[in-house]
C-alpha cells in the first residue's frame, strides 16, 4: 500500500512517531513535513502549502491509497484545497494532543478555533487515532460540554459518530539497549513529565 503522510510539525514526538511507523512498516511511505517551530502557524497554513505540494507530485505521476496525517493537520480545509486522486483518499488522523484539554496556565488563554480545527479533522476522516484511551475520552468529553455552551447548532451527533470512528494506538518506544549488568544501590526510575506549560 501506498501512503501519503502529512506532518505539519515535524519534531519531537510528532517526528518519532512517523518516523518509527515508517521504519516499521511494510508499506510505502511518501512524506511530506514542515519545521517543528509556530504551532499556531503551522495549523493555520499546512493545508495550503501541502495542498500545493502534494499537486506537484500528482502531476509529476504519484499515486497513494491512503493519506496519513497528524492532529496539527486541518485535514477538512487540505480536503477542500486538492481535487482528483488525492481529495478521495480515505483519511487517518494521528492524535499526540488537542487544543481543547492541552494544558494552559489560564483557561482564557485557549483559543478555541485550534480546538474547532481539531474537531473538523476528525470529522473529515475516516479512522481517527489517539494516543491513549485517556486522550480520547477526555477529547470527546471536553468537547461535549464545549458545545453545550454554543447558542444554538449544537454538533452534539456529530461527536458520537466522531467515538465511532476511533482506535487507541499507542506510540511506539524505541527499546533501550540491554546492560551486561546492574549497578551497586538501589534501582533509578525516571519519570519523564511535563512540569511547567510549554506553549
Amino acid at each position: 500500500m501506498r501512503i501519503l503522510a502529512l506532518e505539519p510539525y515535524y519534531g519531537g514526538s510528532h517526528r518519532a512517531f512517523v518516523d518509527g511507523w515508517r521504519a516499521h512498516s511494510r508499506h510505502d511511505w511518501d512524506l511530506l513535513t514542515l519545521p517543528a517551530t509556530k504551532w499556531k502557524w503551522r495549523m493555520r497554513h499546512a493545508a495550503i502549502t501541502f495542498a500545493e505540494e502534494s499537486a506537484r507530485w500528482t502531476s509529476a505521476g504519484r499515486r497513494w491509497e491512503v493519506l496519513f496525517c497528524s492532529d496539527m493537520l486541518n485535514l477538512a480545509e487540505f480536503r477542500g484545497l486538492v481535487d482528483g486522486p488525492v481529495a478521495s483518499l480515505p483519511a487517518v488522523v494521528y492524535f499526540h494532543e488537542n487544543q481543547l484539554t492541552y494544558p494552559v496556565r489560564f483557561e482564557s488563554e485557549r483559543d478555541y478555533q485550534y480546538a474547532l480545527t481539531n474537531f473538523t479533522t476528525a470529522l473529515a476522516a475516516r479512522a481517527v487515532w489517539f494516543n491513549s484511551a485517556y486522550h480520547r475520552d477526555s477529547f470527546l468529553d471536553a468537547l461535549a460540554t464545549f458545545f453545550r455552551r454554543m447558542p444554538d447548532y449544537r454538533p452534539l451527533v456529530q461527536i458520537d459518530r466522531l467515538r465511532d470512528k476511533t482506535a487507541v494506538h499507542p506510540p511506539g518506544i524505541d527499546p533501550f539497549p540491554l546492560r551486561t549488568g546492574r549497578s551497586p544501590g538501589p534501582a533509578r526510575i525516571l519519570w519523564a513529565a511535563r512540569w511547567e506549560h510549554d506553549k
